[in-house]
């Protein structure tokens, strides 16, 4: 059996493929339950480099963020990432959406791989966690888990939570759709 740190691992892993960053499956597992931050740390550095070239290349005003023109996107799929409602996108609410994104998308990945019955959800015995490891993720008691109890469970949110003040913003299914689907729009 494992415990709840090697979900984190799990994760670590999903994301290290995703997003690219070096070193074995064991080393990021290891950085993101090691408690370290090395992980985390790439990976907003990472991120926040990302936002800062698409900021770059991007805005034409020269004024640091960016406008709904200048993203190319809809109203409604602009308001999803302008999450202070002042027309402009700026770092934190682009590093913000980068951040829910990987996150679903790990979130996804990691699913896609430990569902052996195909039903979108995972127990305990498809992580091969114990029970009571396993209830810490399982916050419904339902014996499985979907993809928004994995994703509160994700070691992202400690960094979500450096670039947003809503706490909850990441268990808003349509939110976490509506920024996902503007980020597609882009990349």
């Amino acid at each position: 059996m494992v415990g709840i740190g090697a979900v984190a691992g799990m994760f670590s892993d999903a994301l290290s493929s995703i997003f690219g960053t070096s070193g074995s499956q064991g080393g990021a597992q290891n950085k993101a339950v090691s408690g370290n931050g090395d992980f985390l740390a790439e990976f907003s550095n990472q991120t926040q480099q990302k936002t800062a070239n698409m900021i770059s290349a991007l805005d034409q005003n020269g004024d640091g963020t960016l406008s709904a023109s200048e993203m190319g996107l809809s109203p409604q799929a602009f308001a999803a990432i302008d999450t202070n409602g002042d027309g402009q996108l700026d770092v934190n609410e682009l590093n913000t959406a980068a951040i829910k994104q990987e996150i679903t998308t790990s979130t996804q990945n990691l699913i896609n791989k430990y569902d052996t019955n195909g039903d979108g959800k995972l127990t305990a015995a498809e992580l091969n966690m114990s029970a009571s490891d396993f209830a810490a993720i399982d916050t419904t008691g339902s014996g499985a888990v979907g993809l928004q109890q994995l994703m509160a469970a994700s070691p992202l949110n400690s960094l979500l939570a450096q670039f947003t003040s809503t706490a909850n913003s990441l268990t808003t299914a349509p939110s976490v759709a509506n920024s996902v689907q503007a980020l597609n729009m882009i990349a």
